[in-house]
């Protein structure tokens, strides 16, 4: 049960090491990307009603959930597909915005994907996963200048051209 007013210690849990696979539809110019488990990801074009899938590219990647050691809270991430670390390419993109605060502290911004790249459903990374994910990144940062923000990857400007690394390691905040 969850205790309110808890100051989370959030943990991971049920890691997988696999890939984000990413495919379009020429037909309508949508983008959708699952994860993979298998050891080599899956190429296969198909039609699923009006859409023609076809295989884009892939990255290593790997995906887990968050348990408070605390209070028990699980917060599981299964509609990420993938954390995407900004290499801040266009100052128009609300992911560069979200990470520009000018408040002297250096934010390192991470975007977590979502299955419907494209966004045609509206729907995106739920704000309770956002929130757990930044804290748990936060916590064993050493440097009081440094932070991490994760936000959903509709603020980004155009799936087309946004830059960045997918995260392949669990150990993300080994590098800090």
């Amino acid at each position: 049960m969850t205790q309110v007013g808890c100051l989370h210690q959030w943990v991971m849990t049920n890691m997988e090491n696999g890939y984000l696979v990413i495919e379009g539809c020429f037909h309508c110019r949508s983008r959708i990307s699952f994860f993979s488990r298998e050891p080599v990801p899956p190429v296969d074009d198909y039609q699923e009603g009006d859409h023609y899938w076809s295989y884009l590219g892939n990255y290593q990647a790997s995906r887990f959930d968050l348990k408070c050691k605390t209070c028990g809270q699980a917060v599981p991430l299964k509609e990420i597909m993938a954390l995407m670390l900004c290499m801040r390419c266009d100052p128009e993109c609300g992911v560069f915005q979200a990470g520009s605060g000018g408040d002297g502290q250096k934010t390192w911004t991470y975007v977590a994907l979502c299955a419907n790249t494209s966004h045609k459903s509206g729907a995106c990374i739920m704000d309770e996963s956002l929130r757990a994910l930044s804290e748990y990144f936060n916590a064993s940062l050493q440097d009081v200048y440094k932070r991490i923000l994760v936000v959903p990857c509709r603020l980004r400007k155009s799936v087309d051209t946004c830059q960045g690394i997918v995260v392949a390691d669990v150990g993300l905040t080994d590098l800090y």
